[in-house]
């Protein structure tokens, strides 16, 4: 044998006195992480960044001065949730109004 070479053992590396080398992983005994409370806060500003942020060129921006189509981008879904909630009030009026009108209508037509 050359110099500085140890004998092999029947054990794999790393394995300690009396646990199992195979397959006796998912009943051992210790320390189990808990779901982070932060980690959906993380997930959704990666997604944020990667979304908007990632491929976007602000070399020319030193001062950091406002985008007006990032602005724009952003308020639109705002405008657009109120405009349909105003909308569907006016079409459910409307409705009420035409049901009104054909029941009047049917009532001419009947009698």
């Amino acid at each position: 044998k050359k110099k500085g070479e140890k004998k092999k053992k029947g054990k794999k590396k790393g394995a300690k006195k009396g646990e199992a080398t195979a397959g006796g992983g998912d009943d051992e005994e210790g320390f189990k992480m808990v779901p982070s409370c932060f980690m959906p806060g993380m997930e959704e500003a990666s997604l944020t960044y990667e979304e908007i942020w990632k491929f976007r060129d602000e070399e020319e921006n030193f001062q950091q001065k406002y985008d007006a189509e990032l602005i724009k981008e952003l308020k639109r879904g705002e405008v657009e949730g109120e405009i349909r909630v105003q909308v569907d009030d006016l079409m459910r009026q409307e409705l009420k109004n035409l049901k009104a009108a054909l029941q009047k209508d049917m009532g001419k037509k009947g009698g």
